[in-house]
């Protein structure tokens, strides 16, 4: 450290001394904790003597808590200046012994990123990383992909790159149909004309039908009810050999692993499975046409490769942390136009329909960059939640006020979310002028529901279907008093206009946010911590939390199996699964 002079000069050719390729930032590893506090109030100018061609300029003395090629490390930012720059910039005067050029490295060593670890980085990345990806020239074979937090604004990021590349044609591929309803929106509303959203099931049957050159294709939805109007043999059969093959057609379709039935069969379900096979023969014919088959059909054929290219200039994939394995592979390995990946991999809630977090699918080679801020959020409840949870890097830049509660009833409108449709149904009862999401169309699959659980039996297999206990509920009750319940329920509703509470589940609501949330207390925060994450970022002024106690068992397996023995899940005879057991090994 030079100190005979006004400026100082610190020697860190030892230190960990880096450049980033994204906004050409100097990082360098503090020497010595101590140095800070004796810099802190330092006057003049400060420069850090590398063992490159190149000095740093210490023009900000804060520290930084970055993750830097998968180590978390203490650091000075820095800006990168040449040694003229630096001779120019600076009254220290240093002979050309001193800086010894001639063993000098040349320039400092590149490094793509680096991440955020602490509220200062944060806060610098944030504007860094946003101002980079409105300049980023997008090219052929190149994936991008932005993890966004809850309420980072990833919706307006999209729309503005799309206006950025107003020469470009852009497909938009969803996860689910509301977020398509919601950009087609918003993209009419801001004149956009290039950006066409589309879900995936969507871009696969328009593919289907450029391919099959069947113009309507009759796409069913494959139920144990109607499968023998395709397959006679399975028309008088039970329930669970008709729900096994659907189940298991499925799941082929929607795995990348096997390309051949047979081989499938043989590999995952121990035999070969005649009737399977002519499940797929009748789809490779287009007499048995469902999204599945259609998925599959396309991965197989590679029928995207030049149809998607061909069409559009780039794409955008949005919720990223919702997408399937077959979705995936037809994207990274058919389409060689620019993809940009958005989503937020703790808002990942869906495994139980088998979706993937894409991002820890994507090659080694994707740019893979963070948004910090949240606008929905403000503190002090920004920090409570990250402090709820490892690796949840999020500051807010919300002008909002938010607080963390406990256990209040607000007098203002707000959002009730539930884990559980069967504690929301059961709470519905007791509180007036209420409105409730889907609720029409969910009492209807309820009631049959309950019809279907009281005649047919039902195994843990048909138990991972749903992501919720409505199955147990539901076997309690009889029919007068699921009758009584809904009863309940109707006297409380009126419009949503006029309600004073908004009940959803948190499934339903995600992507949503209101200014008061409330949650109920029935999520395992434990082992659902993507879905409690979920919750609590939608607010933005009050977060009410129910503290009632709910007891989980110590594994999702005994929870599963108590509520079998305790709820009077109809179990099949063992005779009964025998006889089905050997038909299936048959078959």
């Amino acid at each position: 450290m030079n100190i005979n002079s006004q400026d100082l000069l610190i020697d860190v050719e030892n230190e960990y001394v880096k450049k980033t390729k994204i906004g050409l930032i100097g990082i360098c590893t503090i020497p010595d904790e101590n140095i800070i506090l004796n810099i802190s109030d330092f006057p003049n100018q400060i420069f850090l003597k590398t063992k490159y061609k190149q000095f740093l300029w210490l023009k900000n003395k804060k520290t930084y808590k970055i993750e830097c090629e998968k180590n978390i490390i203490n650091v000075w930012l820095c800006k990168i200046i040449s040694i003229d720059q630096f001779l120019k910039e600076s009254d220290i005067k240093l002979s050309e012994e001193e800086i010894n050029i001639n063993n000098l490295k040349n320039d400092i060593e590149l490094i793509d990123i680096i991440y955020g670890r602490c509220i200062n980085s944060m806060n610098f990345l944030d504007k860094v990383y946003r101002d980079y990806i409105y300049r980023h020239k997008f090219k052929n074979n190149e994936i991008v992909a932005i993890k966004s937090v809850a309420g980072s604004g990833k919706t307006t990021t999209l729309l503005e790159l799309a206006k950025i590349h107003n020469n470009k044609k852009i497909l938009y591929i969803a996860f689910n149909k509301s977020l398509i309803t919601e950009i087609k929106s918003k993209i009419k509303e801001q004149s956009i004309n290039n950006l066409l959203p589309i879900t995936f099931d969507a871009l696969m049957r328009d593919v289907f039908i450029n391919k099959s050159g069947i113009d309507s294709p009759g796409i069913i939805d494959l139920k144990p009810h109607n499968i023998g109007g395709f397959i006679d043999w399975f028309s008088n059969k039970p329930y669970r050999i008709k729900n096994f093959y659907i189940k298991h057609f499925s799941k082929f379709c929607n795995q990348t692993e096997f390309n051949n039935i047979t081989d499938f069969s043989n590999k995952i379900l121990g035999n070969e499975k005649k009737l399977l096979i002519t499940m797929w023969q009748k789809s490779i014919k287009y007499e048995l046409i469902t999204f599945d088959s259609i998925r599959k059909l396309v991965e197989i054929n590679q029928w995207c490769k030049n149809y998607v290219d061909n069409r559009y200039n780039m794409i955008f994939i949005d919720e990223s942390q919702d997408f399937d394995n077959t979705m995936l592979k037809i994207l990274l390995e058919d389409t060689v136009i620019p993809k940009l990946f958005v989503g937020d991999p703790m808002q990942a809630i869906y495994e139980w329909k088998g979706c993937i977090n894409a991002f820890d699918k994507l090659p080694s080679n994707t740019l893979m960059i963070e948004f910090y801020s949240t606008f929905r959020v403000g503190l002090p409840a920004c920090i409570d939640i990250t402090d709820k949870f490892n690796n949840c890097w999020m500051i807010s830049r919300s002008n909002n006020i938010t607080n963390i509660e406990y256990d209040q009833s607000p007098i203002d409108p707000y959002v009730y979310l539930f884990r559980s449709w069967k504690n929301l149904l059961k709470t519905a009862q007791y509180i007036p002028n209420i409105w409730i999401h889907n609720y029409d169309s969910q009492v209807e699959y309820i009631k049959r529901l309950h019809n279907k659980l009281q005649i047919s039996n039902l195994d843990e297999d048909e138990l991972n279907e749903f992501s919720d206990d409505l199955p147990m509920f539901l076997l309690k009750l009889s029919l007068e008093d699921l009758e009584k319940l809904i009863n309940n329920i109707d006297n409380n509703l009126v419009e949503k206009s006029e309600s004073n509470v908004q009940m959803y589940t948190i499934h339903s609501y995600k992507g949503l946010e209101d200014n008061i949330i409330r949650i109920f207390n029935d999520i395992d925060i434990k082992k659902e911590e993507n879905l409690y994450y979920v919750a609590l970022t939608r607010g933005k002024k009050r977060i009410i939390l129910d503290t009632i106690p709910i007891l989980y068992d110590d594994s999702s397996d005994n929870k599963k199996q108590t509520l079998i023995e305790n709820f009077g899940v109809k179990k099949i005879t063992q005779s009964k699964r025998k006889n089905e057991e050997k038909e299936l090994l048959i078959i």
